[in-house]
């Protein structure tokens, strides 16, 4: 016998019935074989009917289930294809991660992969660190992108990127009077005597300069 529940995740949206025929009893006769295969006697059926397979985030009963295994609630994860699991890249690699990290076995027949098995730990393995290096590549290009963008000058909001309603050139006002160490109420002050209008038309406050700011600095980053 094998220790632990087994969660037999099943999924099918309508498109699917209408491509392949497989409906949601047909995976779970293969997935419950394939369960009492391992050796499994605690065994629960998790159903997602009519859900499309595009992101994990619309599909409450995967999350459900990824959730009890992290927690160490169920010990193993049967799918009968991989996109029954997960339509993109990312999100696949995202659930291989989290099974290579916590701990629990999982099972995709099509792929023939298990990761109870050693072949099937290694490829997970090599699956999570190809995750780790993308990841880390695209920061890598993200802060030379920030810091060639800082070289030239360039602010984001002003001379790239979404444009404010705010007025570049107002913009530019409020970040050189903040850089020489005037007070958020001190800007509003300045903008309101010149009679320079908000972007809706309006006064200027000290709460308005620093929203102002912070919404420039977060699209900096």
């Amino acid at each position: 016998m094998t220790e632990g529940k087994a969660l037999l995740y099943a999924r099918v949206s309508t498109q699917m019935q209408v491509n392949d025929g497989m409906s949601l009893s047909a995976q779970e006769r293969e997935l419950n074989n394939a369960a009492a295969s391992a050796g499994y006697t605690d065994i629960e059926l998790v159903r997602e009917e009519g859900k499309s397979g595009k992101s994990i985030k619309g599909r409450p009963a995967l999350r459900g289930a990824l959730d009890k295994l992290d927690k160490g609630e169920a010990a193993a994860l049967f799918v009968t294809r991989v996109d029954r699991l997960a339509r993109s890249t990312k999100d696949f690699l995202s659930i291989v991660d989290r099974a290579n990290q916590k701990g629990w076995r999982l099972v995709m027949l099509d792929l023939n992969l298990d990761t109870s098995s050693y072949q099937g730990r290694f490829v997970v393995t090599i699956m999570s660190a190809l995750a780790e290096m993308e990841r880390s590549i695209i920061a890598d290009r993200q802060k030379d992108v920030h810091k060639d963008r800082r070289a030239r000058g360039l602010v984001w909001g002003v001379d790239l990127g979404p444009k404010s309603k705010i007025a570049p050139e107002t913009l530019s006002r409020i970040l050189e009077m903040r850089e020489k160490g005037a007070s958020y109420h001190e800007i509003a002050r300045q903008l309101n005597s010149e009679s320079i209008p908000t972007a809706l038309g309006g006064t200027w406050h000290g709460s308005t300069i620093r929203k102002t700011l912070t919404q420039l600095k977060q699209v900096a980053k």
